[in-house]
């Protein structure tokens, strides 16, 4: 997962799922476990921004790993 913010002033980006902050990338390897709703939050002294999306896992293939860009 990768958490992207714009804005001025500059704003820090923090990510979390199930209130535990963890830090932005895709874990090696994936498993059922890292399903759920990850959290991206923006704030800068202007303000608060938030997006969340649900992740679903279908398989666990051993052997096979998803990069980050």
């Amino acid at each position: 997962l990768r958490c992207r913010a714009r804005g001025n002033p500059r704003p820090l980006v923090s990510c979390s799922r199930d209130g535990q902050s963890f830090p932005a990338g895709i874990p090696h390897p994936i498993t059922r476990g890292h399903a759920g709703t990850y959290h991206c939050r923006a704030t800068n002294q202007l303000g608060t921004d938030q997006r969340s999306v649900t992740v679903r896992v279908h398989c666990e293939c051993p052997g096979w790993g998803l990069r980050g860009a």
